[in-house]
């Protein structure tokens, strides 16, 4: 029954007239689609959040946000620097840019720091030690997206150009006596890891077409059918963009840069996969039956249910990161699983409408004949047939798994385990900064801070405790803790500022937030917000998730193959 079904669909869209209307339909599902349906781009959500509102960082920052007027929002911190020492004159053009910040705001600012107000004496006593670096503090709109903040740093630039007569974002740090200015903090990293994944839209994009080109061409030697599975993709990406676009703008899902990124790559890995099964079963079935269409049939048959159980496995598997608290995780479902699943539905479709359209030429210059039709064809030139011959290396792999497979089994069980024993030694790193390029603009303000006031500087830690007695004692003494101020005092509560020792973004700094807990838990309510303090949550809910989603996607992918196999 199942073969007979699928013969039917070999038979139509690989057939004389069924290739022609499969290609037809795609292209008009593409043009309705295209024009239409809404751009997946306009509506992907960079500044969604991802940890769930239950989490202890996130419950501290609405509490800050409640009880301490005018602390929330996103820092931007510009870091000033000379070389050879902060001037004067320096300091008076900061003051000057404060001012017209604050007279003139950038788009979705939600304040700056009047250093304009402070008295000369007090403004010297906030630069770094060596006297070359100031820190300027500019808070910015938590709603304001990545996107939407790399505008208002541009605001930022012009004033600042304007200002100081000059434009110090466009200077080298490296230049000797020279004014510089960087925008670093959580917002300059936001900005910053969203310029990189938009970047890397077209370089992945272009990336991965040459790459796949370059192996079919080495696989199969034959332009058209290298082309063949890109465009397949190609199709396949066309259809599912505006779905994901219609699906975001009426809420029901939400996906980034980096989802729609990763979600391209899915597209080519899985579309060259699906076509090489039936391609090379096709090619198979050229050198022993002269009708292609018959040749086809047969091909298709006995791969499009592979196909199919490989995507369907795959979707289904990729929908179980619905189960994912972390948020990211949570919005790679949808899309991931839906550019599966309409893949697959071009792998079963618009590939063998290709296939059916262009035949044995697909595979020219070396075009796949039966032998009847190679002693034809050298009959016709004059010359000696050549017999296909198979591939003589995986003939004797083939042959030496049928012979001996218990030995095979035990060599490749042994591999493998040994191999996967290395997964252990696996260490995650949740410091964005390090993956950055040295002379993105943030990573090069964070140097400089790291460099001239300590790393800690980047991201304080805040510590809010319901209780009347000092904590700040007991928090100095947390090792990892440079520094401590407060504390600030409103409605019953105390609230800490704690400098860290290290990258606040490092494995390192996280460590430290069970220790300021435990310190300030006397008894009372303590609450930890800020970079680190996220990120430590980013780590506990990620690991949640794969001890959740893991045996999840084993035990799903199990039931799947023996339904299917019908076999233990």
């Amino acid at each position: 029954m199942k073969d007979g079904f699928l013969s039917k669909i070999a038979s139509f869209v690989g057939g004389k007239k069924g290739r022609f209307i499969t290609l037809g339909i795609w292209i008009i599902a593409i043009i309705i689609l295209q024009f239409f349906f809404p751009k997946a781009a306009d509506y992907k959500d960079d500044a969604a959040k991802d940890l769930p509102s239950s989490e202890p960082s996130v419950v501290a920052q609405k509490l800050i946000d409640d009880k301490f007027a005018g602390t929330d929002g996103t820092p931007a911190l510009i870091t000033w620097y000379r070389s050879t020492g902060l001037t004067t004159a320096d300091l008076a053009n900061i003051q000057k840019y404060s001012k017209e910040l604050t007279k003139n705001p950038v788009d979705f600012q939600k304040m700056a720091v009047p250093y304009d107000k402070m008295p000369p004496v007090a403004l010297k006593q906030q630069v770094s030690k060596d006297g070359t670096t100031f820190i300027q503090t500019v808070i910015m709109k938590d709603s304001a997206t990545s996107d939407q903040l790399a505008e208002s740093f541009k605001q930022l630039e012009t004033t600042a150009k304007e200002t100081v007569g000059e434009d110090p974002f466009a200077k080298k740090v490296s230049a000797d006596n020279t004014l510089v200015a960087r925008t670093t903090g959580p917002a300059g990293i936001s900005v910053d890891a969203s310029g990189l994944f938009k970047d890397a839209d077209v370089s992945l994009l272009i990336g991965t077409v040459l790459l796949v080109l370059v192996f079919l061409l080495v696989i199969y030697r034959s332009p058209i059918l290298a082309l063949i599975p890109l465009i397949a993709v190609g199709f396949a990406y066309l259809v599912i963009t505006p779905i994901l676009g219609l699906l975001a703008k009426e809420g029901i899902i939400t996906y980034g840069s980096q989802g729609l990124s990763i979600m391209t790559v899915l597209l080519f890995g899985a579309g060259t996969d699906y076509c090489l099964f039936l391609i090379a079963r096709f090619r198979s079935h050229l050198h022993t039956e002269k009708n292609r269409f018959q040749a086809f049939k047969e091909a298709f048959s006995g791969t499009a249910g592979a196909i199919a159980l490989s995507g369907l496995t795959v979707m289904a598997a990729l929908l179980l990161l619905l189960a994912a608290e972390y948020g990211s995780f949570h919005n790679f479902a949808v899309p991931f699983s839906l550019a599966i699943f309409i893949m697959m539905i071009s792998s079963l479709t618009l590939v063998p409408a290709l296939l059916g359209l262009f035949g044995r030429v697909s595979f020219w210059p070396f075009i796949p004949r039966t032998i009847e039709m190679e002693e034809a064809r050298a009959k016709k030139k004059g010359k000696t047939p050549k017999h296909h011959k198979e591939n003589r290396f995986w003939h004797k792999i083939g042959e030496m798994s049928a012979k001996h497979p218990v030995r095979i089994l035990i060599i490749t069980l042994i591999i493998l385990i040994g191999c996967g024993i290395f997964t252990t030694q696996v260490k995650y790193t949740y410091d964005t900064l390090s993956t950055f390029p040295e002379d993105m603009p943030s990573r090069e303000g964070f140097t400089l801070i790291s460099d001239h006031f300590g790393a800690g500087m980047l991201a304080p830690m805040e510590v809010v405790v319901n209780s009347k007695e000092s904590m700040k004692s007991s928090l100095e003494n947390v090792d990892g803790v440079a520094s401590v101020t407060g504390p600030e005092r409103s409605k019953g509560y105390q609230k800490y500022t704690l400098i860290l020792k290290d990258n606040p973004y490092s494995n390192e700094a996280m460590d430290v937030v069970p220790k300021v807990r435990a310190a300030a838990d006397k008894g009372n309510d303590v609450y930890i917000a800020g970079q680190t303090a996220t990120q430590y949550d980013d780590r506990a809910v990620t690991q949640h998730d794969e001890k959740v989603i893991i045996p999840l996607v084993i035990a799903l992918i199990a039931i799947l193959l023996l339904c299917y196999l019908r076999s233990i």
